[in-house]
């Protein structure tokens, strides 16, 4: 018997050796038709990433027996109207500021005034004349031996921002058709995922379809939401400080909001030299705290109150993901990186065999109590959220009978802590409550919506309850 023990050990072993193995080719063999497909692939998964960010819109339009492709095409010209007004405005605040001699002459004297007092500091000083071998005051000229620019002041660097608007144009183009022929083509795939994997495969695909469109929804409504609200707080700050361009700032904050960690710090150093270049030590400092709490409200507190861990992805692997993909294919990168790491892993998650690397790059290993208190927090078990709960329950040989309890006290957690009750929430207090003397009480009394005290604290009780049987 320990032979056979042992045997079947080292055959897993081997195995799951076999699967890490084939995982690693295939990754190279997409990082490499990434690199030389990039004028193929990059305008195919910017479309792919607009169409998730129509779907919410277009799903609820839907609904109100909207046809299906007005509802896209709906959602696709308001799209086109938001990107068009944005980048007119911003274009305008840049051409104003090109037009601008007087401001440009303003900018390289505070520029060459800054610059000096800079290399007149201690310790960095020394390395900045040491690195730059100039010993003019000009800050172009000490760009310029750098290497960066050539020498012509402020109106050379923003020329040299604004140089790329001929690419973007035929870029978006692209995109454009990739993006009509995707949806096009949405409705459809149903149906032969039914007919490429009859049976219960096609129940599987099903739930892996369901799974992916839940979590990159979720993804894009949340960061969509506090990407808006942190831009629209930080032009204000930014306005009320006299910053130019603070609407091409915004704009950038609002895209960077997409790159996880580091996206909302890199969106607060432009406007922070601009700060350092017109404003007091004081001021500077003001400007500086202003946009970084708004940064950590919406991405740490607001962010995480909404969408829980919506993600569940390693920050460590999070990271890795955004400097490979800036280093592939730039800021485009970095933004459509982590909606399709996500398809990656819930992919990886839905194959008994994959099972083990989509949990290692979690960012946790959740009890099923934290699973299902998480599965419930937004009100709405889907899909999705169940077959996964199904799925750790048979990996931790749960019974039915402690998932009933669970359920019931994740249920009486949620509805207690907002003060009301949905329907779901109900009807697992109710499945938790069979054979308890609250069953009857629950039943007749809980319903939808605002919960008394009286009520809330007979739910305590049963939690209480249910938490002595475990």
């Amino acid at each position: 018997m320990g032979e056979v023990g042992h045997d079947s050990a080292t055959s897993n072993f081997q195995e799951r050796i076999t699967i890490f193995s084939h995982s690693l080719i295939i990754i190279a063999v997409i990082c490499i038709a990434m690199i030389y497909l990039e004028s193929v692939l990059k305008p195919f998964f910017i479309a792919l990433g607009i169409y998730f960010v129509l779907k919410p819109g277009a799903d609820q339009l839907s609904k109100n027996n909207f046809p299906v492709f007005l509802s896209y095409l709906t959602m696709l010209l308001l799209f086109i109207l938001l990107i068009t007004s944005a980048a007119f405005f911003a274009w305008s605040q840049v051409q104003g500021l090109v037009e601008d001699e007087d401001k440009q002459s303003e900018y390289d004297d505070k520029l060459d005034i800054r610059w000096k007092q800079l290399k007149n500091f201690p310790l960095i000083g020394g390395v900045i004349k040491d690195t730059t071998g100039d010993d003019s005051d000009s800050f172009a000229s000490g760009l310029q031996s750098l290497g960066i620019g050539s020498g012509g002041g402020t109106s050379d660097l923003i020329t040299s921002v604004v140089s790329g608007i001929g690419a973007v144009i035929t870029t978006s183009i692209t995109v454009l058709f990739f993006l009509i022929f995707i949806i096009f083509e949405a409705h459809l795939l149903p149906g032969r995922i039914e007919r490429a994997w009859p049976d219960s495969n096609s129940q599987k695909m099903a739930v892996i379809q369901n799974q992916i469109e839940e979590g990159i929804n979720t993804y894009i409504i949340v960061k969509t939401g506090c990407g808006l609200g942190s831009a629209v707080v930080a032009a204000i700050v930014m306005m009320a400080f006299g910053i130019d361009l603070w609407f091409v700032w915004a704009v950038l904050t609002f895209i960077l909001n997409y790159v996880p960690y580091i996206g909302s710090l890199i969106a607060t150093i432009p406007p922070l030299i601009i700060g350092l270049i017109l404003l007091k030590p004081i001021g500077l400092i003001v400007l500086a705290l202003l946009l970084l709490v708004n940064q950590q409200v919406w991405g740490n507190y607001i962010e995480t109150k909404w969408a829980g861990r919506a993600l569940d992805l390693s920050p460590v692997i999070l990271l890795l993901i955004t400097a490979f993909s800036f280093w592939l294919w730039g800021i485009v990168g970095m933004v459509l990186a982590v909606p399709l790491f996500v398809i990656v892993k819930i992919v990886l998650e839905n194959i008994e065999e994959t099972r083990p690397i989509a949990i290692l790059l979690s960012e946790r290993a959740p009890t099923l109590n934290e699973a299902w208190l998480d599965a419930l927090r937004d009100g709405n078990l889907s899909i999705g959220e169940y077959h996964k709960l199904t799925e750790l329950q048979k990996s931790l040989g749960v019974s039915d009978k402690e998932v009933t309890r669970i359920s019931g006290i994740s249920a009486i957690k949620i509805i207690s802590k907002r003060g009301r009750a949905r329907p779901s929430e109900i009807e697992f207090v109710l499945s938790a409550a069979v054979g308890t003397t609250y069953y009857d009480l629950f039943e007749e009394n809980l319903t939808t919506g605002k919960i008394s005290q009286t009520m809330r604290k007979d739910l305590d009780k049963l939690k209480d309850l249910l938490s002595e049987e475990e």
